[in-house]
């Protein structure tokens, strides 16, 4: 299946899996912006890329209800271009939702890279590695309540859309 005809079935899988958020390509960046008023809350995601579908609905899924009510869920962000210290606190928050990003990709069967989102060359840390395959685990044996949600409905979809890919 082309990439387009996969982000296809992906929108259409997290409309049914969230209906209460707007799901939206095309973002020059990622952004969550929280629900204003009686606004729905949307997930911008990069470009038409689903694995930057899937890495947003992740962050989503492991953010806790007050988190939801910010915009980016509170989270602090520095580009690229962090300092050694920098890169290893944002590798130190990535690795869960990481985690979840790579059981999603699995069940869609898109293949998954660690992202450092990072281009001074730097390669990912021990720990980082560790931790993620470690999320890994935890997200396909015991996620918590939302991802566990956006795991098995995106499975449904799957089974009920054959040939997905």
């Amino acid at each position: 299946m082309q990439p387009k005809n996969i982000l296809t079935h992906l929108l259409n899988a997290f409309e049914k899996i969230f209906p209460d958020i707007k799901i939206q390509g095309g973002a020059d960046e990622p952004f969550y912006q929280a629900s204003k008023m009686s606004q729905p809350a949307i997930i911008f995601f990069r470009k038409d890329y689903s694995r930057s579908l899937l890495h947003e609905i992740s962050h989503f899924c492991l953010s806790s209800d007050p988190q939801r009510k910010l915009d980016d869920f509170g989270l602090w962000y520095i580009p690229t271009g962090r300092s050694l210290d920098e890169q290893l606190r944002f590798e130190k928050v990535e690795a869960r939702p990481q985690g979840l990003e790579w059981v999603l990709c699995d069940v869609v069967g898109i293949p998954f890279e660690p992202s450092l989102d990072d281009f001074s060359g730097r390669s990912c840390s021990k720990a980082f590695v560790e931790n993620l395959r470690l999320a890994k685990i935890e997200m396909a044996t015991r996620p918590p309540p939302t991802a566990r949600q956006a795991i098995e409905g995106l499975k449904n979809y799957v089974q009920s859309n054959l040939p997905f890919h």
